[in-house]
C-alpha cells in the first residue's frame, strides 16, 4: 500500500470519527437541555442534594419542597424574561438590515421564537420585553 492510499485512509478515519463525535455531542447536549428545562425534575434533584449534603429530616425535606418549587418557578419566569429580551435585541438589529418585505416575514419568525421560548419555560403568559 501506498503512502498515499494510507494517508487517504487515516484521514477518512479520523474525519469519520470527528462526525460521530460532533452528531453524539448534539444528542447528549439536547437530551441535557431538556432535562433542565423541567422544573419538577430539577427541583427534585435540589431537594435530593441538599438531603444529602446537609442530612435534612423528613420534616425538613417536606417543609423545603415547596420554597424550592417557588424558587424554580421564578427562576424560569426570569430565564424566559431574560431569553426574550435577549432575543429581541437581536432581532431588532437583524431587522435593520431587511427589506420592507422581509420585515413582515421576519415578524412571523419572531413570533414563532417568542412561542417556542415560552413553551420550553412553561411560561405562556410572558410579556414581551421592549
Amino acid at each position: 500500500m501506498s503512502k498515499w492510499k494510507i494517508g487517504l485512509y487515516l484521514s477518512a478515519l479520523f474525519l469519520a470519527g470527528v462526525v460521530t463525535g460532533a452528531i453524539l455531542t448534539a444528542q447528549i447536549g439536547k437530551r441535557m437541555m431538556m432535562k433542565a428545562t423541567r422544573p419538577r425534575a430539577m427541583a427534585e434533584h435540589w431537594r435530593h442534594d441538599l438531603e444529602g449534603r446537609l442530612g435534612l429530616t423528613a420534616e425538613q425535606s417536606q417543609k423545603i419542597e415547596p420554597i424550592i418549587m417557588d424558587g424554580i418557578t421564578n427562576f424560569g419566569s426570569v430565564l424566559c424574561d431574560q431569553a426574550e429580551w435577549v432575543l429581541s435585541n437581536c432581532n431588532a438589529r437583524i431587522a435593520l438590515e431587511l427589506t420592507p418585505d422581509q420585515r413582515i416575514k421576519f415578524e412571523n419568525i419572531e413570533k414563532e421564537q417568542q412561542q417556542f421560548i415560552r413553551s420550553r419555560f412553561n411560561n405562556p403568559t410572558s410579556p414581551k420585553k421592549p
